[in-house]
């Protein structure tokens, strides 16, 4: 399995040109409710079938909770539907076992801390998702199907070289994630914690924050190619990213791992790194529910 440091080299060059599937995205609040939806998008295609008897919340469908905006691991394009790396292998995860794909968008908190899953909101949660022996207390974790490190953004002018530079120095973490433990306990450090990894960026960008920790997959994306940040350090943490599910469920994530298995062999898994992490990608979009736009283009099955 490649590095982030391979995966964030010489990226942007096509996404990958396969058959377009669309799915309903549902908003979840910690409970069951639901507030509105948009159309989720993945282009993925694969000969891979699983036959495996899992049981899902509903007969048919798996559900998969993800938080978004989260890319390049889920997000709005500009025409509003979701897309991004996990949707990509939900939809194959999906697709192998014969199952209807729904997303249901969900906060970080309840994903990181199992109550999605222990909600019943969803079956399974991928939302780029490190294995912590903390969260595998609260939720059963797949096989790895990626690898990650920590790293460490600053602006270009700040004068940071490495995490050794960081004392006084306001730095930013997304809250809850592996980047905020290694900062606040590892670091010992005085963090500004924001609640997504687009309002972390932000408040680099701002000035709030002269420097940010977090995974490369996500800093790295964001960041580009803009000679006002600078990739300083990678902290080699040594992070996979799992899919999880329910503490109950053993034979789904047996399910999951068998397909995740079935789709590495065939190079399906390869193909969706090299989109994600080494073409250009959809460009973002804002929320719909942001713009007050409750009636999303559904016509994306129509185009493929």
């Amino acid at each position: 399995m490649p590095s982030m440091t391979e995966l964030t080299e010489n990226r942007w060059l096509k996404p990958l040109a396969l058959a377009s599937v669309a799915v309903l995205a549902l908003s979840a609040c910690g409970d069951d409710e639901e507030n509105g939806d948009a159309e989720a998008e993945t282009e993925v295609e694969t000969d891979v079938e699983i036959d495996a008897e899992v049981e899902t919340l509903e007969e048919g469908v798996l559900q998969v909770c993800a938080d978004v905006p989260y890319p390049p691991f889920e997000y709005y394009d500009t025409e509003g539907n979701v897309v991004g790396y996990d949707i990509d292998i939900a939809a194959a995860i999906a697709g192998a076992l014969g199952l209807e794909l729904e997303l249901i968008e969900s906060s970080w908190e309840g994903l990181e801390s199992g109550l999605a899953l222990e909600s019943e909101n969803c079956d399974l949660v991928i939302s780029g998702m490190s294995i912590t022996e903390e969260r595998a207390g609260n939720m059963l974790f797949s096989d790895p199907y990626l690898d990650d490190n920590l790293g460490l953004l600053a602006t270009t002018d700040s004068g940071i070289s490495s995490t050794d530079d960081l004392d006084g120095v306001p730095v930013g973490v997304q809250n809850g994630t592996t980047g905020h433990t290694y900062a606040a306990e590892e670091l010992g450090l005085d963090v500004t914690e924001y609640e997504d990894s687009g309002l972390l960026l932000q408040g680099l960008e701002a000035g709030q924050v002269e420097a940010l920790i977090g995974n490369i997959s996500i800093i790295g994306y964001q960041t580009g190619d803009d000679a006002a940040y600078e990739f300083v350090e990678e902290i080699d943490t040594g992070e996979q990213l799992g899919i999880a599910a329910h503490l109950e469920n053993q034979e789904l994530i047996e399910a999951v791992n068998e397909v995740l298995a079935a789709l590495d062999a065939e190079g399906t898994l390869e193909e969706i790194r090299e989109a994600w992490f080494h073409s250009e990608t959809p460009d973002e979009g804002a929320d719909p529910e942001d713009e007050g736009d409750e009636d999303v283009d559904d016509g994306a099955e129509d185009e493929n």
